[in-house]
C-alpha cells in the first residue's frame, strides 16, 4: 500500500513572515513603503505562488523550495519597481546639467539612469551639447564625466547608488535635452521607471537604447540616415515614426506582440518600411530586439 505525505507548503508562511517584516521596517522608519500600491501591483504575483505551491509545492520539498523561489524573485522585484526603499529617501537636490564643450562636428552621448522618469528632448543652443536638470531620490549621486579631441566631444551622465521607484512621488526626475544640431551617437540606458524621448529635431548618427523595466516611448528624427538598436527590456515600446523619416524597422519580439499603425508596409519577416523609405533608397535602420510586453509602431504627422 502507498502512503502519501501531505506536506504543507512554504509559500503562504513565506508571505506572511514578509509582510510582517514589511510592517514592521516601515513602523520603525527603517523603510517607506506604500502598501495600497504594492498590494494592488502585487496581489497576481500571490496568487501564483500560491497556485504553484498548490501544484507542485506539496509534492516534494523540492518542489515547494522551487515554488518559494520564484514566488520570492517576483515580490522583490515588483517591491522594488514599486517603490520599497530606504527611509531616508527624499525628493533629493536639483542638480543643474550644463555640458558646453564649444565649436566641435560631432558627439558621442552616453546616459544612464537607474531609475525615475526620464525625459531627453533637443535644444538650439550653439556650443552647449548637454543641458537639463537631474532630481535623485534615494541614496544616488550624480556623475559626470567628459572630454573633448579632435573636434568630438565624449560626454557621460549616470548614477552611483542606490534609487527607489514609485515611493510617495519622490522618483527620481531626469530632464534633459541635447544639441539638435550637433551629429551625435545617443547610448541611453532608461533603466526601471518611465522614459520619452522625443528626438525629432535631433540630428543623429547613431541610436542605442537599453530598455529597463517599464513604458518607453521614442520619436525618432524627422530625417538622417543613421543605424539603431533597442534591445531589452520589460514593459511597454512605442515608436514614432515622423512620416518625412525613411526607415526600416526590424522588430523581433521575445514574450509579447507587435502592433503596427500608419503607413508602412511589410518587407520580409519583422520587417517594417516606413512610406518615405518605399520611395528612398537612403534610410535609416532600426533594429529593435525586446524582451517581455508590447511594442507599438505608429506614425508621427509632420509640422
Amino acid at each position: 500500500m502507498n502512503r502519501h505525505e501531505n506536506r504543507s507548503g512554504f509559500v503562504g508562511p513565506f508571505i506572511l513572515v514578509g509582510i510582517g517584516i514589511l510592517f514592521l521596517l516601515n513602523n520603525m522608519g527603517l523603510i517607506q513603503v506604500n502598501f495600497w500600491q504594492l498590494a494592488s501591483t502585487l496581489w497576481p504575483v500571490i496568487l501564483i505562488g500560491v497556485g504553484l505551491d498548490m501544484l507542485i509545492g506539496r509534492r516534494s520539498t523540492t518542489g515547494s523550495l522551487l515554488a518559494l523561489l520564484v514566488t520570492a524573485i517576483f515580490l522583490v522585484g515588483g517591491a522594488i519597481f514599486v517603490g520599497v526603499g530606504p527611509g531616508t529617501t527624499n525628493r533629493g537636490e536639483v542638480t543643474e546639467i550644463r555640458y558646453a564643450p564649444g565649436i566641435i562636428q560631432e558627439a558621442d552621448i552616453h546616459i544612464s539612469a537607474s531609475t525615475g522618469r526620464l525625459t531627453v528632448g533637443t535644444l538650439g543652443e550653439s556650443g552647449v551639447l548637454v543641458a537639463g536638470t537631474v532630481r535623485l531620490a534615494g541614496n544616488e549621486e550624480v556623475r559626470e564625466e567628459s572630454s573633448e579631441e579632435g573636434g568630438k566631444a565624449v560626454y557621460r551622465l549616470s548614477s552611483e547608488g542606490m534609487g527607489v521607484v514609485g515611493v510617495a512621488g519622490n522618483d527620481s526626475l531626469w530632464d534633459l535635452r541635447i544639441n539638435g544640431e550637433v551629429p551625435s551617437n545617443l547610448d541611453i540606458n532608461t533603466g526601471a521607471g518611465e522614459a520619452e524621448l522625443n528626438l525629432e529635431r535631433a540630428r543623429l548618427s547613431g541610436l542605442k537604447v537599453e530598455m529597463g523595466v517599464g513604458a518607453v516611448t521614442i520619436t525618432l528624427p524627422r530625417s538622417g540616415t543613421f543605424s539603431g538598436e533597442i534591445s531589452g527590456g520589460i514593459g511597454k515600446l512605442v515608436i514614432r515614426v515622423p512620416e518625412s523619416l525613411a526607415v526600416r524597422l526590424h522588430v523581433d519580439t521575445g514574450i509579447g506582440q507587435v502592433q503596427v499603425n500608419g503607413d508602412f508596409s511589410q518587407s520580409g519577416e519583422n520587417v517594417y518600411l516606413s512610406s518615405a523609405a518605399q520611395e528612398s533608397g537612403e534610410r535609416a535602420t532600426l533594429n529593435i530586439s525586446s524582451g517581455i510586453g508590447q511594442v507599438v509602431v505608429e506614425n508621427v504627422a509632420g509640422e
